[in-house]
């Protein structure tokens, strides 16, 4: 009897197994030259990293009412030198057109990487590329595994999540699209390294020999199957609407000067908030008189035959100097007159106070990153908190060595701070700016020293492989989670917890390029790529967290660089919690919003200051730019200026070194002025109760308001372009508001948005475990 009940379990289970044939295949994309290309007719498919995919499905409906415990899908590798490793498989949520396009050719009513039909019908709603309905979006599902080694006749195994196959019977999927994992391969030799950047992978498609054919297995049974969740989706929102703009005489000024932005001054007649700072320059030495207003002068010499850096003071050998005024927090609403006399001529100026306050908090925070500082280093945190933005230095290179001052380890095994809260506590207890306008708040932000090779040594405890859950050993690990813990711990009893401290990995496994030693990044941490990349910034992050639980009080963050958000999938929800997304936030932002909501995140656009000579007002547009897209900040990834920045125009000079300390540069002041317009859009959807969301759409239906993106390559970070619209709307847009609050007159407030991030709930996080083939 035993035996017999063997027999027909053997026999229902090889029953339950069914070969199913493939229906349509197709090979697309993502590279810039071939996103509209189709291969459909092609008689291989190909895998490259981020790059190039295929999608291919069979016909449910001979399958339908049936559950599927286990799926595969099998495939006869065309490049013996590169097989398959850990792929996706993931499904469908538009369907797609096949094709017989190849060589890349745009053939009309195909499906390709951007067009769901080329030329017809965009994927997703007119969203940018089929990334809207796969890996997670657009209601899809998604699983990666290990594709098992090719056997004796080249076939490979890939795994398929049973429920990502199920959505094909159930009419979820319109089938299965395909990605490597691994992307970009390396190998070592000792010290001695070979990158392969996106290995090429092919195997045949349906259109190859018959006997090289791709096709499913699938284990069936009979079953209910339980529908998956609803789809997560951003609801467009209409646009708000903004105030009139005012109607204000102009006053035209009689010496020559220019505004802030370097434009000829249009009117002698200001308009500023309290706590707000406004400037201007006029050709020549002024005597500036402003009984009421605070005042500062710069001379303004000339790099490469170009206004940008300020030297305050009279310097004789300039010709020109930019006046600075700023209105304090307790001044008088209404007119304050003043005076600008140059060489005998008396230019009147009347600033008329608004009956609101700029807060001391930041609401939006212009990040001003930085990879080291010259002497003088308070000064440079001072100079950035003047101009109500955030210097963030930091603290580490390539090899992950810290700057001094840092922690020890002494011989008793506990770690000694003092040299390093010497120097750092007064930047972030707000002691080192009580002199200043904003008083003694801390800094916002502030880098971690911890990094993947501090105070652990990567090279003692690496393993190798591409996947970080084998790559080390556990010790490697237990020294992480004690000095994130330590860190914590410190931070914690200093009280010391109102600052954004990020823990933050920067470095990238290809600075190693022809020699290991060369950086300690066994990924590519800053700027990810592959699904490797971000998997170990996942893992990393999941140790972070558990390691600093029992501190609560201090508001510690997980900070990632992101270039390519669209292949980030929700790899790093509820995990990484402050994202920097470069340009091309401008094409995926709903999607970057809508994981910020959903896991209580802060995300900032980077990018790069604008060229010398170039038009100031792109910084300050940016921020209200970057504001309406949802983000809460912009990073200039560099913008300390080196010595030779005095002889040749440097766009990454925004603060200027001297030998007594830095000096600002006409782009800082811009980016100052964008923060300031993002605080009067910050209180007014506060004080009108319209949501940011529909003020979001409002600037970004306003004509100027909306930059391109201009790039050199995929690695640059990108400049934001403007146009001739810019600056008027952008002063339109300030008038606007001004004078809507000043009507309203709300009461100070210490901060009106809090940007900081909550904690991830480890808990929340999808688990997501790789999977097999036995």
């Amino acid at each position: 009897m035993k035996r017999l009940a063997l027999f027909l379990l053997a026999a229902l289970t090889l029953h339950a197994q069914q070969r199913v044939e493939v229906s349509r295949d197709l090979w697309i994309s993502a590279y810039s030259k071939e996103v509209e290309g189709n291969n459909g007719g092609s008689h291989r498919l190909k895998l490259k990293g981020i790059q190039e995919f295929f999608l291919i499905d069979f016909d449910p409906v001979p399958l339908r009412g049936k559950k599927i415990v286990k799926a595969q899908l099998h495939v006869h590798l065309a490049s013996p030198e590169a097989p398959l490793r850990r792929t996706t498989v993931s499904t469908i949520s538009q369907d797609w057109v096949e094709g017989t396009g190849s060589s890349y050719a745009k053939t009309p009513g195909a499906s390709s990487f951007v067009w769901a039909k080329t030329g017809e019908l965009r994927w997703g709603n007119n969203e940018p590329d089929i990334t809207c309905v796969v890996c997670g979006e657009g209601g899809s599902l998604w699983g990666f595994g290990e594709a098992s080694a090719p056997d004796a006749e080249g076939w490979q195994i890939i795994p398929i999540a049973p429920e990502v196959a199920q959505a094909r019977l159930e009419g979820w999927s319109h089938g299965f699209y395909v990605i490597d994992d691994i992307g970009s391969e390396y190998t070592r030799d000792g010290n001695a390294v070979k990158f392969t950047n996106f290995v090429n992978r092919y195997v045949s498609s349906r259109e190859d020999k018959r006997i090289h054919k791709p096709y499913f297995t699938l284990w069936l049974e009979d079953g209910a199957v339980e529908a998956p969740k609803a789809v997560n989706q951003v609801n467009p929102v209409a646009a708000g609407t903004l105030p009139p703009v005012p109607a204000i005489s102009a006053v035209k000024p009689n010496l020559p000067s220019k505004d802030v932005f370097g434009r000829e001054l249009a009117s002698t007649h200001f308009f500023a908030a309290k706590g707000e700072t406004i400037g201007f320059s006029v050709a020549g030495k002024p005597l500036v008189k402003a009984p009421d207003l605070g005042v500062k002068l710069y001379s303004m010499p000339k790099v490469g035959g170009m206004h940008d850096p300020l030297v305050p003071g009279d310097d004789s050998k300039s010709e020109d100097t930019f006046i600075e005024l700023h209105v304090p927090k307790d001044a008088t609403a209404g007119k304050h007159g003043g005076t600008v006399t140059v060489n005998g001529t008396v230019m009147p100026f009347t600033i008329t106070v608004w009956n609101f306050t700029l807060p001391d908090r930041l609401s939006f925070l212009p990040q001003m990153n930085a990879y080291g500082l010259p002497g003088h280093a308070r000064d440079y945190y001072r100079l950035a908190h003047e101009h109500r933005v955030v210097l963030n230095q930091l603290p580490y290179g390539w090899t992950g060595k810290v700057d001094e001052p840092a922690p020890k380890l002494g011989g008793d095994g506990k770690w000694d701070w003092t040299k390093f809260d010497a120097e750092f506590g007064p930047l972030l207890d707000g002691s080192a700016f009580a002199d200043l306008p904003r008083g003694a708040v801390p800094v916002d932000a502030y880098y971690l020293l911890l990094n993947e090779n501090w105070p652990m040594k990567h090279d003692e405890h690496f393993k190798g492989g591409y996947w970080i859950e084998s790559a080390f050993d556990e010790a490697y690990w237990t020294q992480f989670r004690d000095m994130a813990a330590e860190i914590a711990k410190h931070l914690e009893a200093k009280g010391w917890t109102e600052p954004m401290f990020e823990f933050y990995l920067n470095n990238k496994v290809y600075f190693k390029k022809d020699d290991w030693r060369k950086c300690t990044a066994a990924w590519i941490f800053d700027e990810p790529v592959h699904t490797q990349d971000f998997w170990a910034i996942r893992h990393y992050g999941r140790e972070f967290w558990n390691a600093v639980a029992p501190y609560p009080k201090v508001n510690l963050t997980y900070r990632a660089d992101i270039s390519r958000p669209q292949w980030q999938r929700e790899l790093l929800d509820h995990c990484v919690n402050v994202e920097v997304v470069s340009g091309v936030l401008r094409d995926y932002w709903p999607r970057i919003q809508r994981r910020a909501k959903a896991c209580g995140n802060l995300y900032y656009m980077y990018g790069s200051a604008n060229a010398i000579g170039t038009p100031n007002v792109t910084n300050a547009a940016w921020c209200v730019e970057a504001w309406s897209l949802g983000a809460d900040g912009v990073v200039p990834w560099n913008t300390i200026g080196k010595d030779d920045a005095w002889q040749t125009p440097d766009e990454l000079s925004v603060l200027y070194p001297t030998a007594n300390g830095p000096v600002p540069s006409l782009r800082l002041k811009t980016f100052r002025a964008g923060q300031q317009l993002v605080e009067y859009l910050t209180q007014y959807c506060v004080v009108s109760g319209e949501s940011r969301e529909a003020v979001m759409a409002a600037v970004r239906a306003t004509p100027g308001l909306s930059a391109t993106l201009v790039k050199k390559n995929e690695e640059d970070a990108g400049k934001s372009q403007f146009g001739k619209d810019t600056q008027p709307a952008f002063e339109a847009l300030r008038m606007r508001l001004g004078a809507y609050l000043d009507t309203k007159a709300p009461a100070p407030k210490d901060r009106w948005h809090d940007p900081r991030p909550t904690r991830p709930d480890l808990k929340k996080a999808r688990e997501i475990v790789p999977l097999a083939v036995p």
